[in-house]
């Protein structure tokens, strides 16, 4: 299998393709696997309906949730569940941090609703209000089993040997009878998730991703996700820990560094595009985020 980073979830996402809820896999085989190095990008706010499981290969990355941070480091394992917003990013600047990652759509390990599998394994984890996403260190009871059940899928998926599409749902479907428990365990705890902010939250993102070549301003994020204007303002401040302005700024700068690279326009037309007011502004912007001016960024 051909494996890429993950490039519609990533700064370096295009502009006209960016799909919350893309497909990963196909509808046959809905599995895909995903290699991300986050040394110098990261791996924006996003969601999907698929179920994401993954590990550190090299160096300590930051896992947000909703309003939870996990600090990841070599070897450690995650879960990130159905629907989640979430974003990974390097925690230690200027050295190398990568990570593996599965996506994969619950039918999976089954689409029949009446079947045990769904009932008793998958229906008590993608449902439930607490188990948002979890994080396996070394020392944890069941890591090894997990990090060998994950480590495997993943070499299956990528070299792809006779009938591996069974091996894989196989050590899917084994690894949900590992984590039910876990599961369980944290669904006891009554641990608390902003739902209802997150939620938001990824109303209005969804605007923002949509609509960031046009003019957009604090009244179209409230109307967007029918709040007020200090509720956009809470939102962001909880979840994402910026204003929605400046993530606008920043998400529109993501925008023209890809099209630097990927495309041919000017950086008249790229900075219009993205709708920045002029080319000064535009220019000292990028460079305060990627460290040069725009022409540099393209001839790198």
């Amino acid at each position: 299998m051909a494996i890429s980073p993950c490039i519609s979830l990533s700064n370096q996402a295009s502009p006209i393709n960016i799909d919350e809820t893309g497909t990963h896999g196909t509808t046959e085989f809905p599995v895909a696997i995903y290699y991300d190095d986050v040394t110098e990008n990261f791996v924006n706010w996003h969601w999907h309906a698929e179920i994401e499981i993954g590990y550190v290969e090299k160096g300590i990355i930051l896992l947000e949730c909703g309003n939870r941070k996990h600090t990841l480091n070599k070897g450690d394992l995650f879960f990130i569940n159905s629907k989640v917003l979430h974003a990974m990013s390097n925690q230690n600047y200027g050295k190398a941090a990568t990570f593996k990652s599965i996506a994969f759509d619950g039918s999976i390990i089954s689409s029949n609703t009446e079947s045990v599998f769904y009932k008793r394994y998958l229906h008590p984890i993608i449902h439930s209000s607490n188990f948002r996403d979890c994080v396996w260190k070394q020392d944890s009871e069941c890591y090894h089993l997990l990090s060998q059940i994950i480590n495997e899928c993943w070499d299956k998926m990528y070299s792809e040997p006779t009938n591996y599409e069974i091996t894989v749902r196989n050590l899917l479907t084994e690894l949900f009878a590992v984590i039910i428990n876990e599961c369980e365990m944290i669904n006891r705890t009554n641990q608390s998730s902003n739902l209802l902010l997150e939620d938001r939250v990824q109303i209005i993102l969804n605007y923002i991703h949509t609509n960031y070549s046009k003019n957009i301003t604090l009244d179209d994020l409230a109307s967007a996700a029918n709040v007020s204007k200090s509720e956009v303002l809470r939102c962001f401040k909880t979840i994402i820990k910026t204003s929605p302005i400046k993530y606008l700024k920043n998400f529109r700068l993501q925008n023209a560094a890809y099209m630097l690279k990927n495309t041919t326009y000017s950086i008249q037309t790229i900075f219009e595009l993205c709708r920045f007011d002029d080319n000064s502004y535009f220019s000292k912007s990028f460079k305060e985020i990627y460290h040069c001016s725009p022409r540099e960024y393209r001839e790198l």
